[in-house]
């Protein structure tokens, strides 16, 4: 009912557990919880690592 009369979903919190799964099933098992802390920032955190084209 609240999302047919605000718009409002919660696309955006499944979409970065769909991320968090993936990393996740990538990975087969982490060392320890802070690496895969690591991976979930680095995969879902939106970093654009391109390089800085130099005119």
């Amino acid at each position: 009912m609240n999302a047919a009369t605000t718009g409002a979903t919660n696309a955006v919190a499944e979409s970065i557990n769909a991320i968090i799964r993936r990393v996740k099933l990538k990975a087969c098992g982490y060392r320890n919880r802070e690496r895969f802390r690591n991976a979930i920032l680095f995969h879902a955190g939106g970093l654009n690592l391109q390089p800085i084209a130099l005119d």
